[in-house]
């Protein structure tokens, strides 16, 4: 399994990439706190993160592990120096301006497409209505990207406790290390990705409920398949199918994305939360894509430009582009 270290660029790379990356986050912090989708449930969590923590701590050690401690945690710690309000900004801020910051500076001969990927909807929105799911991407991307493996496995490991997505994510993480370990096939790979994906897809939501998870109890999740037009399942096919035509070489070495793709379309009409697994893995599927070669770059370039214009333009004339709070009204 190929680790996605960042180029080193050059000094003067690095420091716009610090400058885009703090205005990036500053505009993203000075948006309307109480203006967008699920903002007041986040502010709760910022006046009451030590009442929920208590509660599920009293509720055991299963329920408490699987319903995001770090998270809580990181709330009570802020709330002791910020006000609630000012506890979303400072969650904000630092969710986007490391994840701009380590995927703008990651490689730069494709800083235009960094950039994109950056203002996709789907990434974008992780720092504006799914602030959870951002800060759990910060902490594995802060483990996917650090050198010192005791570090790595410490955050990669943190980002169930803060994001419940990223118990799958790891899942594959792992499965991923037993492939390198144990020098499986890139066929058998495949085969058994898909294989755990219809597994978890079929008994995700039972087994968040057997472990005390919100999710299992959500009527948001539960009883129903994962729905949706099947468009995105479309596209991201497309994608995986020029994504594999690379090649085995390209593949072993980037397997992880591979199994990232794999795991999406195998669950996708079975598990409820997959899209928001995959939205967990989609920027390391992303920056994958940037070593393929040949025809089949190009055609991810069409993809990218494509996917972006058609998540954008349904969203302008909307309140808060789609994701403010009249939209939910």
């Amino acid at each position: 399994m190929k680790l996605l270290i960042p180029t080193e660029g050059s000094f003067g790379y690095k420091a716009m990439c610090l400058v885009l990356a703090g205005i990036y986050a500053w505009f993203l912090m000075g948006l309307d706190v109480d203006g967008y989708i699920d903002r007041g449930n986040y502010l709760i969590y910022a006046k009451h993160s030590d009442e929920i923590f208590v509660m599920y701590a009293a509720s055991g050690l299963k329920a408490m592990i699987t319903n995001e401690p770090i998270w809580l945690l990181f709330n009570i710690w802020a709330a002791k120096f910020f006000s609630p309000e000012d506890t979303l900004r400072v969650i904000i801020f630092f969710s986007s301006f490391l994840i701009s910051f380590l995927v703008l500076r990651s490689y730069p001969k494709y800083a235009f497409f960094l950039i994109l990927f950056i203002l996709m909807p789907q990434v974008l929105k992780n720092n504006i209505i799914h602030l959870r799911q951002g800060l759990g991407i910060t902490f594995f991307f802060l483990g996917w990207w650090c050198r010192y493996l005791p570090l790595r496995i410490l955050f990669i490991g943190l980002a169930p406790l803060v994001h419940a997505s990223f118990f799958f994510i790891n899942a594959l993480f792992l499965l991923n290390i037993a492939f390198s370990t144990f020098s499986v096939s890139t066929v058998w790979r495949v085969v058994y990705t898909l294989g755990v994906g219809v597994m978890l897809g079929a008994v995700g939501i039972l087994l968040a409920d057997v472990l005390g998870a919100r999710q299992g109890e959500s009527a948001e999740y539960s009883g129903m398949g994962a729905g949706g037009s099947g468009l995105a399942f479309v596209f991201w096919f497309v994608f995986s199918v020029i994504f594999f035509m690379e090649g085995k070489s390209f593949l072993r070495n980037n397997f992880f994305a591979a199994s990232v793709l794999v795991f999406y379309l195998s669950t996708y009409f079975l598990l409820p939360v997959t899209a928001r697994v995959f939205e967990s893995g989609m920027l390391v599927v992303l920056l994958a894509s940037l070593g393929l070669t040949d025809w089949r770059r190009y055609a991810a370039y069409a993809l990218y430009a494509f996917y972006f214009c058609m998540q954008w333009y349904p969203l302008f004339g909307l309140p808060g582009y789609g994701w403010g709070a009249e939209s939910a009204i």
